[in-house]
Formats: structure tokens, C-alpha cells, sequence
């Protein structure tokens, strides 16, 4: 994992907690007199109730930088971890924004820690069916046969884009594959197969809301190439697919 894009979503989230932290406090502090108004003590109940909600995210997203940099899960479960990064990621957004960061960068990092999260607990995925879940855009755009939802078998083998290759790994290994056009057809995909964990390839922002609609669901992303530009004959670095599929098919897991 690139440690580097690790580090600037981490750094952003805790920006984007001491800014939160801050904008609460002096909101607080403000309407405190009111609140006084109505009972004497509401004001400190919600003071530590804010400040537990904060002490919790904070040590949260602590666990969760240590668990994509060593490569080791700290928190009990993928669900927890899940949970913390979905509640922390729209701050960061929002921070990343007004400080004029790029956002796709901010978007990598994002995937970077969660790939590096899904492999600190790829040993507690089980047995499950692992699927390979693939754009629409990695197809020749000039290609006539469709084969997105359950047709990937329609592909003719022309060696114009990576549909091929992508398929021949999915049978060498045993896993489900499925090319999907949006987001409403890759849920009914899963929803369908039910995999225990997802290999996803797409671009920065596909990704991101992919990891967190896909929640508890463990994903995988790994980004697409565009010489081409966006959403058009995109491909995939396949020694890259093949290095995820050995670390999370039940045979790689087991090592």
C-alpha cells in the first residue's frame, strides 16, 4: 500500500475533526446561557455528550491510521471500521474543498487507507464468494457485443481492451465477475451473488461512493487508466488485479 496517499487522508480527517470540534465548541459556548435557562445542568450534559461523540471519533480514526499503516487490525470488526471512516469521510470532503485540495487526490487517499483496512482484515472475511466488479467503460467503445450485468460470457475475445484478460483471471481463480454501468445495476450485481468481499475497478469518484454504498461489504478498489479521458476506453493495470485477487480469494487468505 502507498503510505503516502494513506497520510493525506488521515491528516485531512483529523483537520476536518479539530474544525468540527472548534465550530461545535464555540456554538456551544454561545448558546450556553440559553440552555442554563432551562435547566442548570443541560448545558454540562451536553458539553460531555459532545465531547464523548468527539473522544470516540477521534480515537476511532486513530485505530483506523494505525490499522492501514501496519497492515494490522486494531478494531474488532470490519462493520466498526466502516462505521468510522463513513461518519469522518464527508468532513474531509467538505475541508478538502475549502482548502482548494485536489479531490481526487483526497479521493485516493481514501481508497488507499480502505484497501489498506480491507487487507488488515481479509483473514475475517471467510469463505465467501469474492467478485470482480468491472465499469462498462473498460470495453472497446466500439465493441457491438453487450455484456454488462451477467452477459460478460458475450465477450468475443478481440484483444481490443481488457475484458479478456480481466475474465481469464476470473476463471483461473474461481470468482464471480460482473460488468456494471452504474451504481443501480452493480447493487442488484451484488445483491444477486452475495459476495463475502469485492474487488472493485473504477475511477476516484465511482470508488469512493462505491466503498461506502457497498457498506459493511469489504471493497477492493483498484483505479482504472483513462489515455482516452473519462468514462471512454478506459483499462486496468491486470498484475494489479491479480496481486488483490491472490490476498483475497479464500486461497490467499489462508496463507
Amino acid at each position: 500500500m502507498n503510505a503516502r496517499e494513506q497520510r493525506l487522508f488521515v491528516l485531512v480527517s483529523v483537520g476536518g475533526l479539530v474544525l468540527v470540534a472548534g465550530l461545535v465548541s464555540v456554538a456551544l459556548y454561545l448558546v450556553t446561557p440559553r440552555l442554563a435557562e432551562f435547566h442548570r445542568d443541560l448545558p454540562g450534559i451536553i458539553w460531555l455528550v459532545a465531547a464523548f461523540a468527539f473522544a470516540v471519533l477521534a480515537i476511532g480514526l486513530g485505530l483506523i491510521a494505525v490499522s492501514a499503516m501496519t497492515g494490522r487490525r486494531v478494531l474488532f470488526s470490519h462493520r466498526i471500521t466502516a462505521s468510522v471512516v463513513r461518519m469522518v469521510f464527508p468532513p474531509v470532503r467538505m475541508l478538502a474543498g475549502v482548502l482548494g485540495l485536489d479531490r481526487d487526490a483526497v479521493k485516493r487517499s481514501f481508497v488507499a487507507v480502505n484497501n489498506a483496512l480491507v487487507m488488515a482484515g481479509r483473514r475475517d472475511v471467510g469463505g465467501g464468494r469474492v467478485l470482480l466488479l468491472l465499469p462498462h467503460c473498460l470495453q472497446d467503445v466500439s465493441c457491438p457485443h453487450r455484456i454488462t450485468g451477467g452477459l460478460i460470457e458475450n465477450c468475443g475475445r478481440c484483444g481490443k481492451c481488457v475484458i479478456a484478460g480481466l475474465l481469464d483471471l476470473s476463471r483461473e481463480h474461481g470468482l464471480a465477475l460482473a460488468v456494471a454501468t452504474g451504481g443501480t445495476l452493480a447493487r442488484k450485481v451484488i445483491t444477486e451473488i452475495r459476495p463475502a468481499v469485492i474487488i472493485a475497478v473504477a475511477c476516484e469518484a465511482d470508488l469512493t461512493s462505491g466503498i461506502q454504498d457497498s457498506y459493511p461489504l469489504p471493497v477492493f478498489g483498484i483505479l482504472n487508466e483513462r489515455p482516452m479521458g473519462p468514462c471512454v476506453d478506459t483499462t486496468v493495470d491486470l498484475e494489479k488485479v491479480r496481486a488483490a485477487i491472490r490476498l483475497l480469494s479464500p486461497v490467499g487468505r489462508g496463507r
